[in-house]
């Protein structure tokens, strides 16, 4: 049995190569409303994620997300789960031979990922944050935030 509490499904994360179309039709057409693009300046990426968990993330060229597109085009790119701790589920994994293969830790808010291989093909994200919500309000504090119209 696993030590590894998960609290909730947090996010679905989308590749996409064009953040700005993807959300307007994901609002248009479901009307879900997206917050802030978050486009941190040490990481290739950016994303906007929607008040229910839907998160666009698109990447420069050389990033993960870019490469990801590449060979797969755009759609399911990974599924975060909220965890009671994401340190010890780091251990837990870890003594079963699964190991992370990025990080992002910022005030509030702490996130492992791990490789599609361990995961029957999905890559899989790991998140404890404090509330209210998580990698948008970090973001925001750490200035890594931009109007989407930019």
């Amino acid at each position: 049995m696993s030590d590894v509490e998960v609290v909730s499904l947090d996010r679905v994360l989308i590749a996409t190569a064009d953040l700005e179309a993807s959300t307007r039709q994901f609002t248009e057409l479901l009307g879900l409303e997206f917050g802030a693009v978050v486009d941190p300046p040490a990481a290739p990426i950016a994303n906007r994620t929607s008040r229910i968990g839907v998160e666009f993330v698109s990447g420069d060229d050389g990033s993960a997300v870019q490469r990801f597109l590449e060979r797969n085009g755009p759609g399911l790119y990974a599924v975060s789960f909220e965890v009671a701790d994401v340190d010890e589920a780091r251990e837990s994994l870890a003594a079963n031979g699964v190991d992370p293969v990025d990080e992002v830790e910022l005030e509030g808010f702490h996130e492992v990922f791990y490789h599609p291989s361990s995961f029957e093909g999905v890559m899989v994200a790991l998140t404890e944050y404090d509330r209210p919500h998580p990698a948008e309000s970090a973001a925001a504090e750490s200035g890594w935030t931009r109007d989407a119209d930019d």
